[in-house]
């Protein structure tokens, strides 16, 4: 149970970010991604829907299928620029500093609105079921998102700014100074934290699928606390280097 969860969230997390960054390659690949995208959004609605009372192991990875379908279909209308924010031009100011603040928030505010409202709209299918695995997988994955783009922002020394495809360009003035923030270092003890109380938890959990829902949020947790410490890391190389080499630039 616990192995096939850990599993479940690797490969998605591999896969699905590798796949958003080849198919940036040309216009016509990001449509098609999110055609497929939003196909699977809709796949993602149905398990949600289907899981709904289904407090078993197999039930909560279905679940968390679904939320995490929808958090791909977020990604896709971001990084696609279909759905991203005001393209505003902050010049002669670097990040991070108070008049970027309202900017850098701009920039992202529809890819953020669209990924409240999803929550709120499973939040409202879900209302009253027992498996909500996939509603709390879905704000696990905005809110270290969030974590994220405040350390860009902060500055760290490896903000992997080759990840951006040329129409999200822009999105560099928002990036900080090539050395770690104070923050850094804070947000690798606060999620640590928060990934040993959910492991805490779950040792606990009555049920089977509260279990294995422990092990995928737990999962997600701690990719984050390694997400953030490569951030502060000046790597070569990435594990989707073969996906920036599929997207040609």
């Amino acid at each position: 149970m616990i192995v096939r969860g850990i599993a479940a969230v690797l490969v998605f997390w591999w896969v699905a970010t590798g796949l958003i960054i080849a198919m940036q390659r040309a216009g016509w690949t990001r449509v098609s991604a999110l055609i497929v995208a939003t196909m699977l959004a809709v796949y993602g609605f149905w398990e949600l829907r289907a899981s709904a009372n289904d407090d078993s192991a197999v039930g909560a990875r279905r679940s968390f299928i679904g939320g995490a379908l929808l958090w791909g279909w977020v990604s896709v209308t971001f990084y696609g620029g279909f759905l991203t924010g005001f393209h505003v031009e902050a010049r002669g100011v670097p990040a991070p500093a108070w008049e970027l603040v309202l900017p850098a928030i701009q920039s992202t505010l529809l890819s953020d609105f669209a990924a409240l409202l999803l929550m709120g709209a499973v939040a409202l299918l879900l209302h009253g079921d027992r498996n909500r695995t996939g509603l709390w997988g879905l704000i696990v994955f905005w809110g270290v998102q969030q974590i994220a783009k405040l350390n860009v922002f902060f500055g760290v020394e490896n903000p992997a700014g080759n990840f951006l495809p040329p129409h999200l360009a822009y999105l560099r003035q928002f990036f900080g100074p090539l050395k770690n923030s104070w923050l850094l270092p804070t947000s690798v003890v606060l999620l640590t934290i928060a990934t040993a109380v959910v492991v805490w938890r779950l040792r606990r959990a009555p049920t089977e699928g509260q279990r294995q829902a422990g092990v995928l949020y737990a999962t997600i947790l701690a990719l984050a606390v390694l997400e953030i410490i490569v951030l502060g890391i000046p790597l070569e190389t990435t594990p989707w280097d073969s996906f920036l080499k599929a997207r040609g630039h």
